[in-house]
């Protein structure tokens, strides 16, 4: 067997955020070594020891062309190369193999198939990379289908969903005191990047439905363009809503720790998608009974009714009955939510991820 080890070039990773970015740099560290990252100038302060910057953009068109020198020179010190973006980093590791580069492995997330898609001359790309990739990973089994929907069946795809990494929480109390947040709250929860399709509008809409009397407080934590939209319909609600931007993984923690539920029902959107939706393992991980809407991959992150439940991300009543499952109902939040932590802790290993990309690498070698 060879002693080269595979490669990742990737435009999307930490300090970047979003799933993307989270799932490759969980699954790198889970390699403990195995892989090697290769990211833009623009990622230059990364500290880690297995990440290199290079050049992969220029000023003039094609900006990704650099990429493709990148790719050749790894020929003979890389065994396969990990790309995680059909377009451009897939062009130019198609255009490299074209010319004695490195066989290369496709990673897909579901919007990236889908915007490449949308314009004729991307899409005849995109076919040809597909084509040209020695193996194609999925995040999600409806990942899969929707690449497969738009390029044809004879695509042949590998599913590998995100996986997720246990964590430490502090107590309920404890994590409430430093959010200065009321021990008597029924507090639900969501981290979202703030765009249309996560459903959130659909949320603030419910939580304006539940009864005057309880005392609930919905918290949303993250950015996006969305947010003047979803902060003015949150005006006039009769229960507290609050906005929490540029929170850390660890803020983000906190309040995992500090929330009753977490809920994300997310909706179909015309040309977007969720392709899995990681931050609904990390609410079950943190052993919060999980909301999500039916959409793209996120019935295989929440088993409905076992470990939450899988609402209409476009019916805020729906949304509402939900929760009022579990609010009045503690037994059920508590059972929901041990269930949701023991399935993230045993089918979602990071390190299980890991060996399913090493068993495609070394079939290639």
């Amino acid at each position: 067997m060879s002693n080269l080890r595979p490669v990742l070039i990737t435009i999307d990773y930490p300090p970047d955020r979003g799933g993307v970015a989270r799932y490759l740099s969980e699954l790198v560290r889970a390699s403990h070594g195995g892989i090697d990252v290769v990211v833009p100038l623009s990622h230059a302060g990364n500290r880690d020891s297995t990440v290199t910057s290079r050049p992969l953009f220029q000023d003039q068109w094609p900006r990704w062309f650099p990429m493709i020198r990148v790719c050749r020179e790894l020929q003979s010190k890389v065994s396969c190369i990990l790309v995680s973006h059909i377009l451009p980093v897939g062009t130019a590791a198609m255009i490299a193999r074209w010319f004695g580069g490195p066989r290369f492995v496709l990673l897909l997330h579901g919007l990236d198939a889908q915007r490449a898609y949308e314009h004729p001359f991307k899409r005849w790309i995109a076919r040809m990379v597909l084509r040209s990739a020695s193996a194609v990973v999925v995040n999600s089994k409806t990942t899969g289908s929707v690449v497969q929907r738009l390029f044809g069946s004879s695509v042949r795809v590998r599913v590998i969903t995100p996986g997720v990494s246990d964590m430490t929480f502090v107590s309920r109390e404890t994590a409430r005191a430093r959010l200065d947040i009321d021990p008597k709250e029924y507090v639900i929860l969501a981290i979202s990047r703030l765009v249309e399709r996560k459903g959130l509008d659909t949320l603030i809409e419910a939580v304006k439905g539940l009864p005057p009397a309880d005392a609930v407080r919905l918290v949303i934590v993250g950015d996006g363009p969305e947010e003047r939209t979803l902060r003015d319909l949150a005006q006039g609600s009769p229960h507290p809503v609050q906005f929490v931007s540029r929170a850390s993984d660890e803020h983000k923690a906190e309040w995992l720790a500090a929330a009753n539920v977490f809920c994300m029902p997310v909706k179909d959107i015309p040309n977007d998608m969720e392709g899995f939706g990681i931050v609904l393992l990390e609410g079950a991980l943190a052993g919060l009974p999980v909301i999500a809407g039916r959409a793209g991959g996120t019935e295989e992150a929440v088993v409905d009714r076992e470990t939450g439940f899988i609402v209409n991300g476009s019916d805020s009543r729906e949304v509402a009955r939900a929760l009022m499952l579990l609010l009045g109902d503690p037994e059920k939040q508590r059972m929901m939510g041990e269930a949701g932590r023991k399935r993230a802790l045993a089918d979602f290993r990071w390190e299980d991820r890991w060996k399913s990309f090493q068993d495609i690498f070394d079939h290639l070698v």
